[in-house]
């Protein structure tokens, strides 16, 4: 039996109880980290924000990073050195003594998610997209996701910055084109138009 954690965009497509026996029957035993990433990642853009002397950049995607440096303007704004919340779950679940020895996923929105994490090399840890975790079970939960992302644009909303929020390749690419620097506080990116769920491991899989 493998360990597995269900990263939010893919746990906020299925009811629980039809995802957990659909992981229980492929031989997957759910766990849940102990501490609360969110909240910790969530401050640590808020203080970023309030400290920098330009413009914090949302680096929860690794796209929007590569993104940033094609356009070559990181020299305008401030990149952050803060992980996505699941690669922070990756890590404590690879040092936690009842799971030291066990085989763990820990399933992405996305191969670019995926290969952030795999390249850190965690003990006994992988990290899968979960279309690709699917294909390779061939199978999947029953029931229709839905068509609005379960992880929409808004993810700093409550911590009163100055934020723009921008999902789509072209749009973040129209929005640097006219670029002020230091406008806002934080600019919030998501590579894949309207959140995560519209993002290679998910929507691919189930279209």
């Amino acid at each position: 039996m493998a360990y597995i954690w269900i990263n939010p965009v893919t746990d906020g497509m299925y009811e629980p109880d039809v995802l957990n026996e659909f992981l229980r029957h492929h031989g997957y035993k759910r766990f849940h980290t102990s501490t609360d990433w969110l909240t910790i990642v969530k401050e640590k853009y808020r203080l970023a924000a309030k400290q920098a002397a330009h413009t914090v950049m949302d680096m929860r995607c690794p796209k929007t990073r590569e993104l940033l440096d094609e356009l070559g303007i990181t020299s305008e704004v401030t990149i952050p050195e803060i992980n996505p919340i699941l690669i922070h779950c990756g890590q404590e679940g690879s040092e936690r003594e009842d799971l030291w020895d066990e085989e763990k996923i820990i399933t992405t929105p996305c191969q670019a998610l995926a290969d952030m994490g795999n390249a850190l090399g965690l003990k006994n840890t992988w990290f899968v997209p979960w279309n690709q975790l699917l294909k390779s079970i061939g199978d999947k939960p029953p029931g229709i996701p839905p068509k609005e992302s379960p992880i929409p644009p808004g993810f700093f909303d409550e911590l009163g910055l100055k934020t723009v929020s921008i999902t789509g390749e072209k749009e973040i690419r129209n929005y640097f084109e006219n670029y002020v620097p230091d406008e806002v506080q934080l600019v919030e990116m998501l590579f894949c138009r309207e959140g995560c769920h519209n993002g290679d491991g998910i929507r691919k899989c189930e279209s």
